[in-house]
Formats: C-alpha cells, structure tokens, sequence
C-alpha cells in the first residue's frame, strides 16, 4: 500500500512538472467534472481533469429552481459538462431558492435577470405578454434544431404565432395509478390504456370499502386533476385565446357532476375525507384503490411505500375521447441577453439526445425529446412510459392565461362548494365562472 502511495505521489508530481513547462495558447484551469452515473438517484464519483480554456470566455448565467439535490446535481454535471465540450463558454449556475417568480420578475425590472432560466407553463402567457422572452426560431435554424424534434404539445406550449420562446427541459402528465392488491381483493382486471369513465366508474365501486375507509378513487378538489374530465367530455377550460372562461359550459358542468358524484356515491373521497393532506399518502397507504397522479408519485412511491405494489395507465377516455394535462418547463433566454448565440449553445446542449437521455436515466424527471419515445428505458419502467404516452394523446398546457391563479383559484372553490355544502353543481361553476369573468376585465 505504500508503495503504491508512493507511485501516485510520484506520477501526481510529473503531472504537475509536466503541466507548468506547457507554453499552451490558452489559459489552463482545473476544474472537479461531476460524472452522471447515478446509483439508487444519488450522483456519485467526482473526477478532476485539466483542460485548457481560451484566455476570454462568455459567461451565460442561468437560473432556476432546486426540485432536489439530486436533480440540482444531475444539472451540475451537465452543466460541466457541457463546459469541457465547450472551453469559449462559461455558465454560471445561479439557483433561486426563495420566491422564485418574486425573485425573477424583481431582477427582470432592475435588468440583472439571468440570461436564461426556467419558465413554467404556467406562467408563461403573462412573460410572453410582457415582452420579456427572446423568440429562438432564429437561433434553432442556426443550428439545425427543429422544432419537430420535440414533443408537439411541449413545443408548442411555448409558442406564441408561431414564434418559439421556450424549449422544453422535461415534463409530467397525468396518469391512472391503481392498486394492485385492491383490484385482486376485488376479483376485478386492472385498467388498460382503453378504459373508459364506464370502467372507471365500475371499478370504483367494487374496490370502495367505506366502512373500512378504502375507496375506489380520490376525487381532491384539485384544479390540476380535475380539467382533464372537462377535456374528456369536449369541454375546455377557458377559450383559445384565453378571452373567456369556459368552466360554466355544458360540457364543463357534466364533467363536473360525473367527477363530484364519486364522492357523492361514497366510491370516491378527497384526501381530507381520510385525514391526509395529498391523495398520493392516501395512494400509498392503500385507502385509495386509484388516483390521478404525475410521474412525481412513482420515486415518492418506492421510497415511502415500498411495497405497495402499483401499475399505471393513460386517463380513461371520457364521452368526446382523450384528456390529460401537461405539467412543463422550459429553457427560455432573456431579451435582454448580450450573447444569445452562447445561452443558445447552452439550452441546445441540455436539450439534446444525449443530455436528455441522462436525464430520463436518472428517472428523475421525462425528456421533451420525442425520439426517446422508443428507449429501452420507457420499455422497461411501464409506469413512466404511460406518463409519457399521455403527452401524445389528448393532452393540454396546464395553463389558463393571465388570470390563470385565479381560474384555479375558483375551480378549486367551486368543487369544495360542492363537496362541503352541497351547493348544485351547475350553480357553483357557473359562479366560479362569474368570478373569473371579473378577473379578466379587471386585468385589461
């Protein structure tokens, strides 16, 4: 052993000769590069190397927030990544991890906004209105990147007229979680991906044990749940344009009055029917036979509740077809950048093929890259692979426009109106509606 001590401090020595009797062209640093192998969701194995960079380098600066320790790390790597590949940039990475809009739209007034960072759907139709986001198509001709390249829904979520102002990171969409153990109780097949709300319904009520506190779906009074039975039924939220609000339609209430009668029947319940806060605790604990959930309860799942053993399907198809919501965030540079050419070569790295396949690897979060729709990874984890499915089948942005806080705001108020004081359905939309409706005039 110490000889072997020996030889290392001997070669580590020579090394280091080697390197200061170099005349190189350009400045020579050495930085710690993070590999992304990923062992049980923890990136392990730091690597130093020396690389030369030249003497004048652009800085990109990027924020976002921290989902994770892990995801934070995962970014890190590709982030060094992508510096060795391209010693003319650096990028600084530059969390957020207080009031993230708060923080952006303070810096974005005072002009010290990042030259890119993460834009939630969300959120976006108010930054675009703003002016605030550069357009990229020009930049994605520049380097071949198409816009067919990724997920059509993604893609175009961020898009205004036909102008890109986003470029897709990951994303999340909403599948039927079941339970394996209850369906077997029951005697009972497990869902498909050609389920209908009739199935559904039946399933729900011969996995419902009210008087053992087991029910067959959970129906929270969730505005990020509940729009996809709205999409089922030919509805929609709000109009295209997101003009008007839609909730108080025909289609909107009939969805409504299906979605609300689970409970009303006692084979379905909310989180707070059985004491939890989050129906995917419920899920775990087996109190709930199915729910509608993102990919963000599989991790949560093998972790906390081992073994519960689940499966995974596409949303039934309701009376008008196929419904889902998408949950997604872009990449997305600042108008005011000073090298978008640069901040561009950094969001084309980290939405490339190879980058997005460490990061559908590392299960952390699903690639906006469609080709990956065939990897051997989704072939083999069918749970991930149906919350994928459900970005090519019926699915809309999680996103109402300017006043969307507020149309959630009311969706959820409106189903709590009609869980906790039986207020009739078709009443509590149509205020909710009315509602809205103030908030887009006030917004004007």
């Amino acid at each position: 052993m110490k000889a072997l001590s020996k030889l290392l401090v001997a070669l580590l020595a020579l090394s280091l000769l080697l390197t200061a009797c170099a005349t190189p062209t350009a400045e020579t640093v050495v930085e710690k590069v993070v590999e992304t192998q990923v062992v049980e969701k923890q990136v392990v194995v730091t690597q130093e190397v020396v690389k030369e960079v030249p003497a004048e380098r652009a800085v990109v600066r990027l924020s976002g927030w921290a989902s994770s320790p892990e995801e934070t790390a995962l970014l890190q790597a590709l982030l060094l990544d992508f510096t060795v590949e391209n010693p003319d940039i650096v990028v600084k990475y530059e969390p957020i991890t207080g009031d993230y809009w708060a923080t952006l739209r303070t810096s974005i007034a005072s002009g010290t906004e990042p030259d890119i960072y993460y834009m939630d759907i969300f959120q976006f139709p108010a930054f675009a209105q703003d002016g605030v986001l550069m357009p990229l198509d020009d930049l994605m001709a520049k380097t071949g990147t198409k816009r067919q390249d990724f997920i059509p829904s993604l893609i175009d979520a961020f898009s205004v007229d036909g102008a890109t102002y986003g470029i897709p990171k990951d994303f999340n969409t909403l599948g039927l979680f079941y339970n394996k153990d209850l369906f077997a109780k029951a005697g009972i097949a497990e869902p498909t991906d050609d389920w209908t709300w009739e199935d559904l319904k039946a399933a729900a009520e011969k996995t419902s044990d009210p008087a053992n506190n087991i029910y067959g779906l959970g129906v929270p009074a969730d505005p990020g749940r509940f729009p996809i039975f709205v999409f089922q039924n030919g509805g929609m939220i709000m109009t295209n344009d997101y003009s008007d609000t839609l909730l108080d339609s025909p289609e909107a209430i009939a969805a409504a009055q299906y979605y609300t009668d689970f409970r009303k029947d006692k084979i379905g319940a909310t989180p707070a029917d059985v004491g939890e806060g989050w129906q995917g605790t419920v899920f775990g604990k087996g109190q709930f036979a199915m729910v509608f959930e993102g990919g963000w309860l599989i991790p949560y799942l093998n972790k906390q509740f081992p073994d519960t053993k689940y499966g995974v399907v596409l949303p039934p198809a309701g009376p008008k077809g196929e419904g889902n919501l998408i949950f997604t965030v872009s990449y997305s540079i600042s108008n005011n950048c000073k090298n978008p050419e640069a901040a561009w070569r950094v969001i084309e790295y980290l939405t490339s093929e190879a980058a997005q396949t460490k990061v559908l690897e590392s299960g952390f979060a699903l690639p906006s890259r469609i080709s990956l729709q065939n990897s051997d990874y989704l072939k083999n984890n069918p749970a991930s692979s149906a919350i994928f499915r459900g970005a090519l089948q019926g699915a809309k942005p999680f996103v109402w426009g300017i006043v969307g806080s507020d149309v959630n705001e009311q969706m959820g108020k409106a189903l709590e109106r009609i869980y906790l004081e039986n207020q009739a359905v078709d009443a509590s939309l149509k205020q909710a509606a009315e509602v809205i409706r103030q908030k887009i005039a006030e917004s004007k």
